[in-house]
């Protein structure tokens, strides 16, 4: 955390917001927090800004933290075109007293954690642990979209190749063939597929041997 994380307060007591931002800062965890009041607000916010994490109460006189739970949601399955119940952003509930039912309720609906208001020790150790998984899960989606690319790139280049390429298991047979050898030998995909590559020598040729498998593979010796 070596830029201040950009913190969205959903908290109607000044003094409280205070007191959160404060025991942060002494956690060591740098903060740059906008505090909202109201839903209107606060969908405002969300909407419009991007945030490294949200704490919000769990009852204000004209909102609830629930509420924006669900707000939150709402605006990440917009974001991401997809139905994905927990929010990208961190969602923590800093509140002054829930019962075991509510607190419950509040992981299932896809909050990251809980922390009362009069165990703010327990506020720092959240928050590193709920970034921490967020940044695990970004870079784990980054790495899918990274291998996504590349193998996109990989099925055009091989379908789209003019010379014909096969796909070979180590005991030479054929387990993905592209259309431009397909159109030579006048097989199907399927028709291929399983077939020796023995079977694709031209007869002048058949006296040669194919290198081993071994020899097309490389070795990778251990470092021990």
């Amino acid at each position: 955390m070596d830029s201040p994380l950009r913190i969205l307060l959903l908290e109607d007591n000044p003094a409280d917001a205070e007191l959160i931002l404060a025991t942060l800062e002494k956690d060591g965890i740098r903060c740059e927090a906008s505090r909202v009041e109201t839903q209107d607000d606060f969908r405002v916010a969300i909407e419009n800004s991007s945030f490294n994490l949200i704490l919000a109460d769990c009852s204000l006189p004209s909102f609830d933290g629930l509420s924006a739970l669900q707000i939150t949601k709402e605006i990440n399955a917009i974001r991401t075109g997809s139905e994905e119940k927990i929010p990208e952003t961190p969602f923590i509930f800093v509140t002054g007293s829930i019962g075991e039912e509510l607190a419950i309720d509040t992981l299932k609906r896809g909050a990251t954690d809980y922390v009362l208001k009069w165990r703010l020790s327990r506020l720092a150790p959240a928050v590193r642990r709920a970034i921490a998984e967020a940044e695990e899960r970004a870079a784990t989606l980054d790495a899918q979209r990274s291998r996504s690319k590349a193998e996109s790139l990989f099925r055009s280049l091989f379908d789209q190749v003019a010379a014909g390429v096969v796909i070979a298991d180590l005991e030479s047979r054929i387990i993905k063939s592209n259309g431009a050898l397909q159109t030579m030998l006048g097989y199907g995909e399927t028709e291929l597929q399983g077939m020796p590559l023995s079977r694709l020598r031209h007869p002048e040729d058949s006296d040669a041997s194919l290198p081993a498998p071994e020899r097309l593979v490389p070795l990778h010796s251990d470092p021990a």
